[in-house]
């Protein structure tokens, strides 16, 4: 019996020496091992109309210098519930309607973003007159709107996807954002959209948290975050120290359960996180978190990841920067990126 027992544990001894090895070599490339920059490059940003009004500009002056001035040409802008049906049956896209229009004017690439979690905080955007009712009362009437939004924007020459919420699965936000969103109203959601227009549909998760296969198995894209810091209201700043092999392997390895699967990056930070929303802290302490060093180290360490197209979080804050402080450092270093860009 000490003689099988000894020879077990030796085996055992042996068996979890191979894992640790294999763990240890895992890391070193996740975190270390993987810089490899695709041939070509396309970067965007996203456009929200929320952080525009926060920092104090009406959305259309913002959008406008970043088509017309920035030089962007792949804009991702969520269409949000709560701006467009204010008053309930009463639906007003004229907001919408000028970025479309400019968009093709412009040769600007669009994708649309819908649903009740869409980008920037509280992550939720239900009506007022919304809030309160039965759950399924709220479902029919987000139903209703994103098949306003999609048949309204669906023969748009510069609309090429659509975005079906934003982080469904990842709980981040306040109200509906503090929660998953179910993934049965997910998927009725992403049917209706297919059911009306035929562009490549996105579903977003977090590339540092996220598990990734959910967001991206109802998807044709799967769209990614990438971020160096956040707040923690405990902790303070923290910073991500995830080498860009760590995004690759969660890559191959969503490869290797769903198949071939388009990922990119739709939200890469490029816009301080502080202690409460901008632009409510120092600009000394937003230029500390977000410097011009910090912006150029993000681009390079996304370029490493190999994926080829990149949505900038942060566009609304680069022109109030250059608008309220006169720093167009942030503006101008972003408009020679959009020159380099496909």
């Amino acid at each position: 019996m000490k003689k099988f027992l000894k020879k077990f544990l030796k085996k055992l001894m042996w068996s979890l020496g191979i894992l640790l090895g294999l763990l240890i070599l895992v890391y070193l490339f996740a975190w270390y091992g993987y810089r490899h920059e695709a041939p070509q490059a396309a970067f965007g940003v996203t456009f929200s109309t929320v952080m525009a009004k926060q920092l104090g500009f009406a959305p259309s002056e913002v959008y406008d210098a970043i088509i017309n001035d920035l030089g962007v040409r792949y804009v991702r802008i969520p269409v949000y519930w709560a701006d467009v049906e204010k008053e309930r049956g009463h639906m007003d896209f004229a907001e919408y309607d000028y970025f479309v229009r400019r968009a093709e004017e412009n040769g600007v690439r669009l994708i649309l973003a819908v649903g009740r979690k869409l980008p920037r905080w509280p992550e939720c955007f239900i009506p007022a007159w919304a809030k309160n009712l039965p759950e399924s009362e709220i479902e029919d009437g987000l139903l209703n709107q994103i098949r306003e939004t999609v048949t309204r924007y669906k023969d748009s020459p510069a609309v090429t996807g659509w975005q079906v919420e934003n982080e469904p699965y990842f709980k981040f936000g306040a109200n509906c954002g503090a929660e998953k969103v179910s993934e049965e109203y997910v998927r009725r959601e992403i049917a209706l959209v297919r059911s009306l227009d035929a562009r490549p549909i996105a579903v977003t998760d977090s590339g540092e948290q996220g598990r990734w296969l959910w967001a991206a198995s109802g998807a044709d894209v799967l769209g990614i975050t990438m971020y160096n810091h956040a707040w923690n209201p405990t902790l303070g700043l923290v910073r991500f120290h995830f080498g860009p092999g760590f995004y690759r392997l969660k890559y191959w390895l969503l490869q290797l359960l769903l198949g071939p699967k388009l990922v990119q990056v739709y939200e890469l930070q490029a816009e301080p996180w502080g202690p409460t929303l901008l632009p409510g802290y120092s600009v000394a302490l937003q230029k500390e978190l977000m410097s011009i060093e910090e912006l150029r180290k993000a681009i390079k360490y996304a370029r490493q990841t190999g994926f080829d197209t990149f949505y900038l979080w942060g566009a609304e804050w680069w022109y109030w920067m250059g608008k309220t402080q006169n720093d167009w450092n942030y503006w101008n270093e972003m408009k020679e990126l959009m020159k380099q860009g496909v």
